[in-house]
């Protein structure tokens, strides 16, 4: 509260704030009491309703920490009525990965995978469940503006999110960030998402190539154009705006792809330590393979079964067989 009414104070003199008064007689600064609220604004008073409608056994500390929050009660005036929801929600949520939430907040994390469908798939990370969240508190003609990871958009973890989205055709501009660092002394990889509650055909599509140039009001040569609704699904986002739009949906509209040709592509292990997991295969026999490793200098004879053909880097060619 602080620092927002030192905000409103600036550029004010005991002349400007003395005209004020006299004009409106009102105080200078306003009330934020009814403005500023805290609490866990993912979890609400049901939280403590166990199954069979008990309270369960919860301490005062634990209480304090979990700190649940009812929106229908801290904001009666905005949630009630014939069109309920705040016009707009507009937030930079916390990026923790779930496996982390586990270590401090188990209840927590058990309480969102039952309540949010974004929380469903996999090892989410909770700023999906916030989008849901923020989603939700929109009245009908409301706006959600979020800068957020922009991962979801391919991981396996954000296909709940990106099917919520898309079902309601919720997504009405991205700006996308790619690999340019928005935040100093953090690496994330970024975007900006804003959902419209009412839904649209089409969204507006911004990948910002120079990050100065965009701050300063624009950029050089921005690549933006509109994505219908149509291709915006519970399948990966891989929004393409410019010359290479036409080969996209090309691609898209194939109907083999490659992971139905083959079983034989897979990911290995990624450890960082390459010099003991990739070695150089010298001679092969039935019963074992006799290879050289980096990490030891030394020759070893390892099982067959461990053992598979490695393309890395610059060994992959287009149109080569390998």
């Amino acid at each position: 509260k602080l620092s927002l009414l030192l905000k409103v104070l600036e550029g004010e003199s005991q002349q400007t704030l003395a005209s004020q008064f006299k004009l409106f007689q009102e105080r200078a600064l306003p009330d934020l009491g009814s403005n500023i609220k805290c609490g866990n604004s993912l979890i609400g008073s049901d939280f403590y309703q166990g199954a069979s409608g008990m309270l369960p056994m919860f301490g005062e500390e634990e209480r304090l920490r979990i700190n649940v929050f009812d929106w229908e009660k801290e904001f009666p005036r905005i949630l009630g009525g014939s069109d309920p929801g705040f016009d707009m929600v507009i937030g930079n949520p916390p990026y923790i990965r779930i496996q982390a939430l586990k270590e401090w907040a188990p209840l927590e994390v058990e309480f969102y995978k039952q309540r949010y469908v974004s929380a469903g798939k996999g090892n989410y990370d909770i700023y999906v469940v916030f989008v849901e969240k923020g989603l939700s508190l929109l009245n009908g003609k409301g706006r959600l503006g979020y800068i957020l990871p922009h991962k979801f958009f391919n991981a396996q973890y954000g296909e709940s999110l990106r099917g919520l989205i898309s079902k309601g055709k919720h997504l009405a501009e991205v700006v996308h960030f790619g690999d340019r660092q928005v935040f100093s002394g953090a690496t994330t990889y970024t975007c900006l998402m804003f959902l419209d509650k009412a839904g649209a055909e089409s969204c507006r599509y911004i990948n910002v190539d120079d990050l100065t140039a965009w701050n300063l009001g624009g950029q050089k040569s921005p690549t933006e154009g509109t994505i219908p609704a149509s291709i915006v699904t519970q399948k990966n986002w891989a929004f393409t705006i410019g010359r290479g739009a036409a080969l996209l949906e090309k691609l898209r509209a194939m109907p083999h792809t490659l992971e139905n040709m083959t079983d034989r592509i897979f990911q290995g292990i990624k450890t960082s330590a390459d010099k003991i997991y990739i070695v150089e295969e010298v001679d092969r026999k039935p019963r074992g393979v006799r290879v050289l490793s980096r990490e030891t200098g030394k020759e070893h004879w390892l099982e067959p079964d461990l053992l598979h053909p490695l393309i890395k880097g610059g060994d992959s060619k287009r149109y080569r067989l390998t």
